[in-house]
């Protein structure tokens, strides 16, 4: 792998493995509530320049109460046929305020890859992340519109190993905001564009766009 082409893979895994592990599930991101089924199954994508993330994840949690997901996902980088893979763990607490939803949130990944087997290069990466979100629904029938945002600072660190050279580990940082409108249909099935702006980060990064959907089943809550 040239340092260019590793520049631009270690680039597009900072901003993937940082807005793709958004698979958590509450009004306050725009997703189906508690209420009606304590476990959501989610799938989300996001398409950063330079590379497709796709993740996987289950969620359980109570009203107004505590919720956690965890799950896990891949992420492809344009002009390299290696992958990356990671997992991440979120959690969080519901917070009414009138007819809004508030959830402080946060989580952590764990990446592997892309890896360079011909070059013996193999690299490592952790992140975490910590924020509020917020999210306003609104009724229409059976339909739910929810606009949402999440501000969140988000940590990463990637490692670098190479045979015959010493590891070596690089850190970025940033703040991400999370722009959603979620449509949930009879409070079950929800699908939602995002849009990811970073700022202030040590990289010049640009904002993303992603989809986001999840089925709610399980027990109602009582």
């Amino acid at each position: 792998m040239t340092e260019t082409r590793w520049e631009r893979a270690a680039l597009a895994l900072v901003l993937t493995i940082m807005c793709a592990s958004r698979v958590a599930a509450q009004t306050c991101l725009g997703l189906p509530s508690f209420a009606n089924g304590s476990v959501h199954l989610n799938a989300a994508g996001e398409f950063p320049d330079s590379a497709n993330a796709w993740a996987l994840g289950i969620g359980a949690g109570r009203p107004n109460n505590l919720f956690a997901n965890v799950g896990g996902g891949q992420v492809t980088f344009e002009g390299l046929d290696e992958k990356s893979s990671f997992g991440f763990l979120e959690f969080g607490v519901q917070i009414p305020v009138g007819r809004a939803e508030v959830c402080p949130i946060a989580g952590g990944t764990f990446g592997a890859g892309p890896d360079d087997a011909d070059a013996g290069l193999k690299l490592t990466s952790r992140s975490a992340s910590a924020g509020l979100a917020l999210g306003v629904p609104v009724d229409a029938g059976s339909l739910r519109v929810v606009p949402n945002v999440a501000v969140k600072y988000e940590y990463l660190s990637v490692k670098v190993e190479e045979v015959d050279f010493e590891p070596t580990t690089d850190t970025f940082t940033s703040g991400i905001v999370d722009l959603g409108l979620g449509l949930i249909l009879r409070d079950r099935v929800s699908l939602q564009p995002l849009l990811h702006i970073p700022f202030g980060g040590d990289e010049d990064e640009e904002a993303s766009f992603g989809l986001f959907a999840s089925f709610s089943f399980g027990w109602r809550a009582r």
